[in-house]
């Protein structure tokens, strides 16, 4: 947990943090203030964000003013932005209120609260890849491995259940976004997702990029924290 003290203490950087928040999830109601290691699903992402020390502000868009309200307490710095709709992509929800940000930095960075494993460190080495190679987007993938191409139409079936393919080195890697971290310009804000570049991406182990989306999923979380994350990157390498 952190202190407070820490909270206060964000870097006066050029960079805004959104983490949106909805009430209503796909499979679990009230899933992101559900509680997972003791703290609620959304406050990983938060503490995740202070930690970085890179962001001049930390906003939370949410359509649940009852639950974020305590969380303004818990932690002070943090800023709500209240909407009604949350099911919009991220980068439209703040474009719609940027009236309600003062000064709104350059650089925009999102955290999805769905996905409690990412950690600052990793946050930072997506940031210094976004500044390095001076990209109007960047976010984070996962691969996929259990997969085959079947036909030119893309349809994608398991590897386990192909008779086609029989060397996993042999099939073509498939990628999906994973670990919900994203960063892009102000003056991007009509992010096309769809249409993006390599270098646009930035791959995370499975361990940083498992998303919470059902209660199967949040049971398995669960375990995963129990898991040292350097045992499961070396399973993961080993794997590769």
């Amino acid at each position: 947990m952190i202190s407070k003290e820490h909270i206060m203490k964000l870097k006066n950087g050029n960079i805004d943090c959104f983490i949106p928040c909805r009430k209503k999830g796909d499979f679990i109601n009230n899933l992101n203030f559900l509680e997972l290691e003791g703290i609620k699903l959304v406050e990983h992402s938060i503490i995740t964000a202070v930690r970085t020390k890179l962001f001049k502000n930390i906003y939370l868009i949410t359509d649940d003013e009852i639950s974020s309200r305590k969380l303004i307490i818990k932690y002070p710095h943090l800023k709500l932005i209240l909407v009604k709709n949350t099911h919009e992509p991220f980068y439209k929800m703040i474009k719609k209120n940027n009236n309600k940000i003062k000064d709104l930095s350059e650089n925009i960075c999102v955290l999805l609260p769905n996905y409690p494993f990412k950690s600052s460190s990793t946050v930072k080495r997506i940031y210094n890849e976004f500044i390095k190679k001076k990209l109007n987007l960047i976010f984070s993938i996962t691969k996929l491995n259990n997969f085959f191409y079947k036909d030119k139409n893309d349809y994608i079936d398991c590897v386990n259940f192909s008779k086609i393919a029989r060397i996993k080195k042999d099939i073509k890697p498939l990628y999906k976004m994973g670990g919900g971290i994203f960063f892009y310009k102000k003056k991007n804000q009509e992010l096309k997702i769809n249409k993006f570049k390599k270098k646009e991406t930035y791959l995370l182990n499975e361990h940083e990029s498992f998303g919470i989306y059902s209660l199967y999923d949040f049971i398995k979380a669960s375990g995963l924290f129990d898991i040292d994350n350097s045992i499961l990157k070396k399973m993961i390498k080993s794997n590769n």
